[in-house]
């Protein structure tokens, strides 16, 4: 049965607030930062989530409704239009909200008593920053150029009960100051996001948009890594691959080969947040893959067997460290033909490496291979570091490291590297020669 019927008042105020509420929508991602936490900061390159339209609209809307005292700061503000004053000015515009009082030197809800300031952080003394302790919320422009030394002063300065610092970066390099501080540090009392470029993320994604990013990409490749997909400027000397031949590799197509051996590698999740990851190759190309969350080693196992056909002759290299050996022991039950790799184990060539997993990254023929185009995929290969051991044998970080520096596990990168890693080499040249 029918309800009763809207009146035309009742039906064009339901309209407006429809209205009111897609003017007010921001980034999905971005939605997260309407909750409660002490550090809310994303990163991302041009267009990825929208990322300071989408924060300065979240920070006007609260303003607009309640009492907030707001301080957007970048590390040099030399004029006004450096500043994110002019985005604060159209965004009020935009969503429509009467009864602000704009001027060059703040910007004001005066009914609510909301107060928006603009400075650069290296202008202030450190007493001027201290006073900054009644603000409700800090916004971060520009994160990336941020010096250690204005964090360290900006931090407990925002000390008001229920205060936050909010912030927006695309990384200068692959430890800018603020992602050691944040995503580095692990802290539980922060939301942090990772935007990437188009229309999932960014949902105001243009035609025009996507042309300028194909553009950048055939003109300068490198430097459209950063600026579109917010890979860090600089990539570090000490990197394991270049950007370049991982492009090379993602870029590659190749023909699948009929009589290329097929192989599957498997990283199984080891914390919570960390993901279990299986890539299938047939030759030199991946041809299938499959990531996961909060799976058991049993459906991890049973996923693989799926992935490789049920077929007994594909080999299965799983990273049998830790809760992989649940893994394995599964597959072996189901008939796989399953390889545990131990990856703090023996390399095949001890001169020239520590470990297995040393072996890994430094074996892969990234030059050769087709890989997924893949951001996360990218950002794994490209931002493992190494160094050298006091017998020069090469030495790649720790998963732990990489996980300061970029706020996860690298299980994407692992995982392809089990895929095509020939591992105790050495015991398979003695097998043949004994003809066994």
């Amino acid at each position: 049965m029918a309800g009763p019927k809207l009146t035309e008042a009742e039906q064009l105020e339901l309209i407006q607030l429809w209205e009111q509420g897609e003017r007010e929508r921001v980034s999905p991602k971005l939605e997260a930062f309407r909750q409660p936490a002490r550090i809310k900061g994303c990163r991302g390159g041009r267009g990825a989530g929208a990322k300071s339209w989408s924060i300065i609209s979240l920070i006007v809307q609260r303003a607009n409704y309640q009492r907030t005292h707001v301080a957007c700061l970048r590390e040099v503000q030399l004029t006004l239009e450096e500043s994110v004053w002019k985005l604060v000015n159209e965004t009020i515009e935009r969503l429509r909200y009467p009864g602000w009082k704009i001027t060059k030197e703040y910007i004001d809800k005066p009914s609510v008593g909301s107060h928006i300031i603009f400075r650069g952080i290296s202008d202030m003394r450190r007493d001027q920053v201290k006073s900054l302790e009644g603000f409700d919320i800090a916004f971060l422009e520009e994160a990336q150029s941020i010096s250690t030394r204005s964090l360290d002063v900006l931090f407990p300065s925002i000390r008001k009960p229920g205060s936050e610092i909010w912030f927006a970066m695309n990384p200068e390099e692959d430890v800018d100051p603020i992602v050691a501080r944040t995503w580095g540090a692990n802290r539980k009392d922060a939301i942090l996001v990772d935007l990437e470029p188009g229309p999932i993320d960014n949902p105001w994604w243009t035609p025009e948009l996507q042309r300028e990013m194909d553009e950048d990409f055939a003109r300068d490749p490198e430097l459209a890594e950063h600026v579109w997909n917010g890979a860090p400027r600089v990539q570090g000397e000490r990197s394991v691959m270049s950007r370049a031949a991982i492009r090379g590799a993602m870029a590659r197509e190749l023909p699948v080969d009929p009589n290329g051996v097929v192989e599957l590698g498997i990283d199984v999740a080891r914390f919570g947040d960390d993901r279990s990851v299986i890539y299938k190759r047939q030759g030199k190309k991946i041809v299938d893959e499959k990531t996961f969350k909060g799976a058991d080693t049993q459906r991890v196992a049973r996923e693989a067997w799926d992935i490789a056909g049920r077929n007994p002759t594909v080999k299965i290299k799983v990273d049998d460290d830790g809760v992989g050996g649940g893994v394995t022991d599964k597959l072996r039950d189901l008939g796989a033909r399953v390889l545990p790799v131990h990856n703090g184990g023996e390399p095949a060539d001890a001169k020239l490496f520590t470990t297995a997993a040393d072996e890994q990254w430094f074996t892969l023929p990234i030059n050769e291979i087709d890989i997924p185009n893949d951001p996360d995929l990218m950002q794994e290969l490209a931002g493992r570091q190494y160094r050298y051991t006091p017998d020069d044998r090469r030495k790649v970080e720790s998963k732990a490291d990489f996980k300061k520096r970029y706020g996860r596990s690298p299980d994407k990168a692992d995982a392809l590297l089990l895929c095509f890693y020939q591992p105790l080499q050495k015991i398979a040249r003695t097998v043949r020669i004994l003809g066994v």
